[in-house]
């Protein structure tokens, strides 16, 4: 802890005192007062000591940490204070990650940024993060155990933006590695991951075993019961060997074995049978027997462990069969407890699931945070909470509450902690920011804005009839987007703001209205087109096109909203050029197209509005449809690009001549596309400058 402390705040290290406090009623605590000059900082363990500190750094240093701007904590006082800051923590479990913030946001990072990640779960008080960095090692070392070859192996693991996916035994060697390299340094640096949380007192969720094994396991074992897994998303099908096959305890044995020997055993075992698809047999009783034998396997192996499963692909049948302390049930996005009876009597802990593919919208209803649903729709089973969002580089506003309330013991008056927040964030204490932060609250935050985002239509594949950007999102607005400018109104105003997070948060507020406005514009062009009227066409098409890159230019003041640096950040992660090229359109595809080339259904899945992703890509998309509406126009028939085919109420990838021409543009951009690097400019007076010229005109629409 004095580590954590010295690596966050060196400058006023010598300030603190640690000591260790008994824990109330079996519940984490701390205290924090001061003494003899000296800041001391009381808790039962070291993720209790890290609250203290950071709720001092909070109340009295005005520190916000964030994972958009506000990166580094300055700090060069310590100041002594009167009183004590207490609290007794009723979440016994505060549970952390998605499989998919491992590829959404976590795909390409260093040890550096897994250090301030880690110090930052342990002062919002997570003690149980999901940790499958290095997991490729474990697969890739158990292979060749089983005899198979350097290459055999490495084709069978996905590449890093998407491996996670492989985790959750939906595909298989896509962008497969090539390096053995790659893959030892994955292990070296999921070994300082665990090693640091452990150091800290959190229990890391290690991975489990649901039997995914490649094809070519039967040439060793020929009488294995393989099961065919059908397609996920149209990528190819996957295979897995049936739980109550010998084979699946011989190879999942080995798999865990090889983790203990890598990375040591720390009892939570993450396992989702069936996920994201059907049992070939779907009796109860088989179900039964694949949950017995799972959990047989957990038990031999390790006695004490505990099996974790998401609500997600929940199976009552598998549920029922493994005895209630050995399985602990993540309630991802907090609603599945109120369909099953409270998972039927076994441990759960309450999530929030607030994000979808890391889009960079400003989305979710904090009073639904504040109001504290742990204490409101937890039952005697709720053993705590979790924070479960497919991604964390965006909406630092609504996951800074989030981060609060894994620990809070009753609701939280939003006037106030806005009030609080904006000093802690920008460093003022302002009334413009106040209010602006309030209006964030009746808008882009308030009690409509639940559930799956609003698209971004300049980051959507254009359609005639546009009804999402990514497979469930929502196309219309659910909030008032006039209130949402007069907040970036009134924020823009600030005299004094100084930290870095006020930066941040002027290009991104300015982008989401920005935003806004051009889905409006969008509108307006194809209701010209479809209206005949060429004025309202050419004006709000032009108009859309130019707005595209004006906002792309501000975005490329912010480094961490550009391609450029994205794209540089996967290169870096390799040690070859072959890899390097293979990471690159790991990212890009992810990107773009997600899904297998010729025939994607997630399409866009993971946009993002970033510079040098909207003027090269989105933006082209649009232009080249609005020549082709242009070149319509004269024709007495309706052009539509409506394919036959839908899915999730999308047009089909290549569906028709039209998109497959789009086709064509969108893999020959994932092979050329050379980005511009960040520009050197003052970011907030780009974002007044770009907000003022449109200012009238966003609040007239």
């Amino acid at each position: 802890m004095k580590n954590l402390i010295l690596r966050n705040t060196p400058e006023i290290a010598d300030a603190f005192e640690l000591r260790t406090i008994e824990c109330v009623d079996g519940k984490n605590t701390f205290d924090v007062f001061c003494e003899n000059d000296k800041i001391v900082i009381c808790g039962d363990c070291k993720i209790s000591q890290a609250m203290g500190y950071y709720e001092y750094l909070k109340t009295y240093c005005g520190v916000n940490i964030s994972h958009c701007g506000n990166r580094e904590i300055n700090v060069s006082s310590a100041p002594l204070f009167e009183g004590k800051l207490s609290k007794v923590i009723p979440q016994k479990k505060r549970a952390y990650l998605n499989y998919c913030t491992f590829g959404y946001s976590f795909a390409f990072w260093k040890w550096d940024k897994w250090e301030k990640e880690i110090d930052f779960m342990a002062m919002n008080g997570i003690n149980m993060p999901l940790s499958v960095v290095g997991t490729e090692a474990v697969w890739y070392y158990t292979l060749r155990d089983f005899t198979y070859s350097e290459t055999g192996a490495m084709q069978y693991l996905t590449g890093p933006g998407f491996w996670p996916w492989q985790l959750m035994t939906n595909i298989t060697g896509y962008f497969s590695l090539t390096d053995v390299k790659y893959i030892e340094s994955r292990l070296e640096l999921g070994k300082k991951i665990i090693d640091r949380e452990v150091e800290l007192g959190m229990t890391p969720i290690q991975q489990g075993y649901t039997g995914s094994v490649p094809q070519s396991v039967t040439k060793l074992f020929k009488k294995a019961r393989l099961r065919l897994i059908p397609s996920w998303c149209n990528f190819p099908f996957t295979y897995q060997l049936d739980p109550t096959d010998p084979l699946f305890k011989k190879f999942g044995m080995a798999l865990l074995e090889k983790q203990r020997q890598l990375f040591g055993a720390h009892h939570y075992y993450a396992c989702d049978p069936f996920h994201e698809n059907a049992p070939s047999v779907k009796t109860k009783d088989y179900l039964f027997k694949v949950g017995y034998a799972i959990d047989a396997m957990y038990k031999e192996f390790d006695k004490d462990s505990v099996w974790v499963m998401q609500s997600w692909s929940l199976r009552e049948q598998i549920v029922r069969a493994v005895p209630k302390d050995r399985l602990l049930i993540l309630d991802i996005d907090g609603t599945k407890h109120l369909e099953t009876d409270n998972f039927w009597g076994y441990d759960y802990i309450l999530g929030t699931l607030n994000n979808f593919g890391d889009r960079n919208t400003l989305h979710g209803s904090i009073k639904a945070l504040a109001d504290n649903k742990y204490l409101t729709d937890g039952s005697e089973n709720c053993v705590g909470t979790g924070l479960f969002m497919e991604g964390v580089m965006q909406n630092p506003l609504y996951f800074d509450l989030a981060f609060k309330m894994l620990t809070e013991d009753k609701p939280v008056n939003l006037e106030e902690w806005l009030r609080n927040y904006a000093y802690r964030r920008y460093g003022s204490r302002e009334k413009c920011l106040v209010d602006a932060m309030l209006l964030l609250s009746e808008s882009c935050y308030s009690e409509n804005c639940t559930g799956r985002e609003t698209g971004s239509v300049i980051c959507a594949r254009p359609a005639t009839e546009l009804l999402h950007t990514a497979p469930n999102d929502f196309r219309e607005f659910r909030y008032d987007r006039k209130k949402l400018v007069q907040a970036v109104d009134l924020f823009l105003s600030a005299e004094n703001a100084s930290k870095d997070g006020y930066e941040f948060d002027a290009c991104d507020f300015v982008r989401q209205v920005i935003s806004n406005y051009a889905a409006a514009l969008c509108d307006s062009a194809i209701h010209g087109y479809k209206t005949k009227d060429v004025r309202i066409f050419e004006r709000s098409s032009n108009a859309f096109l130019k707005i595209c890159d004006e906002l792309d230019d501000l975005l490329q003041t912010r480094p961490e909203l550009t391609l450029y640096e994205h794209l540089k950040e996967a290169g870096e992660l390799a040690f070859t050029e072959k890899d390097k090229e293979n990471f690159e359109l790991n990212l890009l595809t992810q990107l773009t197209i997600w899904g297998p080339f010729t025939k994607s259904v997630n399409y866009d899945y993971a946009w993002k509005e970033w510079g040098g992703l909207i003027k090269t890509y989105y933006s082209k998309r649009w232009q080249s449809f609005f020549e082709r509406l242009a070149f319509e126009f004269p024709k007495r028939r309706i052009f539509s690009t409506t394919t036959k085919k839908q899915h999730c109420e999308r047009n089909e990838y290549m569906g028709n001549e039209f998109y497959k021409r789009y086709a064509e543009f969108e893999k020959k951009w994932l092979s050329t596309v050379n980005p511009e690097p960040p520009v050197e400019a003052n970011t907030v007076e780009e974002a007044r400058n770009l907000f003022n010229k449109y200012r009238n005109a966003m609040l007239d629409m």
